[in-house]
């Protein structure tokens, strides 16, 4: 009898070592604790997690973009949201202006639209990104998309970070700072609408800046991965009027090194189990936009799926 006990222990013991193995564990790179980033995150590993057998995904707030890349090309996270640009400039050796390369990870697909929202407050005579000479404006956490995206916006109109008193604040701090009047302005790269704007303005009513015409174009001939995307009349307080912006594209990527079988099933997935995420985000989630404002190649487990669907990307090697 104590036999029969030790081999059927040993069979359960047995069992439970190979189900331990065969869970893949990975860890996806979000962003802020405020952010869509980390949010939308959260939703989808829940998602792929319900859907996949024998996954695990860790979601990991960090500082966004820039972190994101070096994370996952570094092999300390498998996947993560960044925005187009800086993955763009990541591949070209340009993501913190000395020349190294990042290209350890490929693309699974563009998400929604970030939209580059800078926040002033409602009664504020502040109406052009110009009047922020001088002024304590935060550019969002240091290296982070919203660093980058803020220095553009400010080369468009005439001025650079040394023309404002810039402070590198995360989107919470950001909201922080501004009830505070410890600053003047705010930019915060993210989806519409922001949850720390919401907050910011909830305390002290806010309006959002736009471009000139005549920086619009200067902005869009320098960078080509912008885009208008409009912010709805009362999507925060003290907003009375539509205003198109600047924005720039959330991007799902994943390292090189990841299983093709696997990236195709997160691929898959991800668009076709869209009505589980109950972030307002998810219902951005479609396959024929994933694949625009992409601007380094796609995993080929993420290409497979998109060539079921009709599709044809560029496949990295």
């Amino acid at each position: 009898m104590k036999k029969m006990l030790a081999i059927a222990l040993v069979f359960v013991l047995a069992l439970s070592a190979s189900s331990a193995l065969a869970t893949t564990y990975l860890t996806l790179g979000t962003g802020g604790t405020t952010g869509t980033y980390y949010a939308l995150g959260a939703e989808i590993a829940k998602m792929w997690m319900a859907n996949i057998e024998d996954l695990d995904i860790t979601t990991q707030p960090t500082d966004a973009s820039k972190d994101n890349i070096v994370f996952v090309n570094d092999g300390q996270m498998d996947i993560a949201t960044v925005q187009n640009d800086s993955a763009y400039y990541a591949y070209q050796g340009e993501l913190y202006g000395d020349g190294e390369v990042y290209d350890g990870f490929y693309a699974i697909g563009s998400l929604y639209p970030e939209a580059v929202q800078l926040m002033v407050a409602a009664d504020s005579d502040i109406t052009d990104v110009s009047q922020l000479k001088g002024l304590n404006v935060s550019v969002g956490s240091a290296g982070s998309g919203t660093q980058i995206n803020a220095e553009q916006l400010l080369e468009a109109a005439g001025l650079t970070l040394d023309d404002i008193a810039p402070q590198y604040l995360s989107f919470a701090e950001t909201a922080t700072a501004y009830q505070d009047l410890q600053i003047e302005a705010g930019f915060m790269t993210s989806g519409v609408p922001n949850a720390s704007i919401i907050e910011a303005a909830n305390a002290r009513p806010v309006r959002i800046l736009t471009l000139t015409d005549a920086q619009w174009e200067t902005l869009t001939g320098n960078y080509a991965f912008y885009a208008p995307a409009t912010i709805p009349a009362g999507t925060y307080t003290g907003m009375d009027e539509e205003i198109t912006v600047p924005a720039i594209t959330a991007l799902l990527i994943v390292s090189k090194d990841a299983d093709e079988e696997l990236v195709y099933q997160l691929t898959k997935t991800l668009f076709e189990c869209t009505d589980q995420i109950s972030h307002a985000k998810g219902a951005e989630l479609k396959v024929e936009t994933a694949i625009e404002g992409v601007p380094v190649p796609f995993h080929p487990g993420a290409a497979r799926y998109y060539a079921e669907c009709g599709y044809e990307v560029e496949v990295g090697e």
